[in-house]
Order: structure tokens, then C-alpha cells, then sequence
């Protein structure tokens, strides 16, 4: 299989990490909370044809952002008595407590095949220094398969503004066509687009795909659902 790009590039939250509404169910579960104390589930309830996320409905309109959804998330939950555990948000208890189940396995299977075939890989983020700590991330194993990350809170700006993609592109040190983008939100894979990149949109509901679409487009095979 001829590849078509030699670089990979991934989003982490709800690309690599589970989605908090995915960490959500497990965390209710291994606390013993009845389901939907963290309220809200984003397309999950779209699927499920029985709830309506109706913030998430605001962002997919464009009336909110994806950052001020998940701030009302986290707001949503504490005024449902959540217990944080000490942590400061929402985001980092969710993806924490879930230990190894919180990562997709078809994501580091595919960074496993690229850290074997020597395909440069990284990590274009806007919250994952934020929510989750920079020091915590960097110790976290799935973390360690990638050559490098660039996180918005340290360029300034966020995704879908030009400058993440361009460092991104920068320290990849391939062309942008060269490079695969997987990321959840269409609005950072416009953004992607725009700056060149070879984007693949992720959906939540069968991830796997993407996963698929960027190993045949780096020459791989198929890492499946796993």
C-alpha cells in the first residue's frame, strides 16, 4: 500500500481519550450514581432517540462554543452534588478515575503501528494542558507514543485559529499535505483544511473509522474496532 501521507497528527480529547460523556457513564458506574447525574450526553443522546442534550444542540448551532459547553458540563454536574474529588474540573476527575479505560484502543493501536513503521506522530490539542495538567499528560503511557504535542494554552490561540495548525506543521517538519489530522470537531477540521492538512473527522459514535481512514492514508493496515 503506496502512502499518501507520512505524518500523523491526532486531537486527544474525545480522539484519544474517551469523550467525557463516554467517561461519564464510567464514572457514574464505579461510584455507584445513578445514571445521568452528570447530565447531558452530546450525540450519545441524539442516538439513543430518548434524551435531549440541549446545550449541545446550542454548540452544534454555533450559538456557544465546544469550550463553553463543556464548562456548562462541568457546571451541570457540581449542581447535581457531583464530588470532584479534589480535582479542579470536571474533565480531569472524569478521564483520571477511568485509568486505562479512558484511552480509545483503536488510537493507540494506530500509534503503536506508526511508532513501528516510523511515521512521525503528534498531538494538536486546545484543552488538554488545561483540564488534565501538563506534567499528568506527559507521565501518561499513550502520551509517550508520540514525538511531540502542541497544546493551544501554550500558542495563545485556540483551534481553529491558523497558528496551532502552523506549529503543529512546524514541528511535524513535513508539508501540511503530507500530514493526516484526525479530530472529533468540524469546525477544527475546517480549520485543518485550511492550513493544508489531510483531515479526517472523527464520530464519537464509531470512532473506529477514522482510525481507519488515516492508517490507509499513511499506508497501514486497518487497526479495526477494537
Amino acid at each position: 500500500m503506496t502512502p499518501e501521507c507520512d505524518g500523523l497528527l491526532l486531537d486527544v480529547g474525545l480522539v484519544v481519550a474517551l469523550s467525557p460523556w463516554e467517561l461519564a457513564d464510567i464514572f457514574e458506574d464505579s461510584r455507584g450514581l445513578p445514571s445521568r447525574s452528570i447530565p447531558g450526553r452530546g450525540p450519545f443522546d441524539v442516538a439513543a432517540g430518548e434524551f435531549v442534550d440541549e446545550r449541545w444542540d446550542a454548540h452544534r448551532r454555533g450559538e456557544i462554543t465546544e469550550r463553553e459547553y463543556w464548562m456548562e458540563f462541568n457546571d451541570a454536574a457540581l449542581a447535581n452534588g457531583i464530588d470532584l474529588e479534589g480535582h479542579p474540573n470536571l474533565m480531569r476527575a472524569l478521564l483520571r478515575s477511568a485509568d486505562d479505560r479512558g484511552v480509545r484502543p483503536e488510537a493507540v493501536a494506530l500509534m503503536e503501528a506508526t511508532r513501528a513503521a516510523g511515521i512521525r506522530t503528534g498531538f494538536l490539542s486546545n484543552e488538554l494542558y488545561d483540564f488534565h495538567g501538563k506534567e499528568w499528560a506527559q507521565s501518561q503511557s499513550w502520551f509517550q507514543l508520540a514525538d511531540f504535542a502542541v497544546d493551544s494554552t501554550e500558542v495563545g490561540v485556540r483551534k481553529p485559529a491558523p497558528e496551532p495548525y502552523a506549529r503543529a506543521i512546524e514541528v511535524m517538519g513535513y508539508s501540511a499535505d503530507r500530514i493526516v489530522f484526525v479530530d472529533d470537531n468540524p469546525t477544527y477540521v475546517a480549520g485543518g483544511v485550511k492550513a493544508g492538512l489531510r483531515c479526517v473527522l472523527l464520530d464519537v459514535l464509531e470512532p473506529w473509522v477514522a482510525f481507519d481512514q488515516a492508517a490507509a492514508l499513511l499506508g497501514l493496515a486497518p487497526v479495526g474496532r477494537l
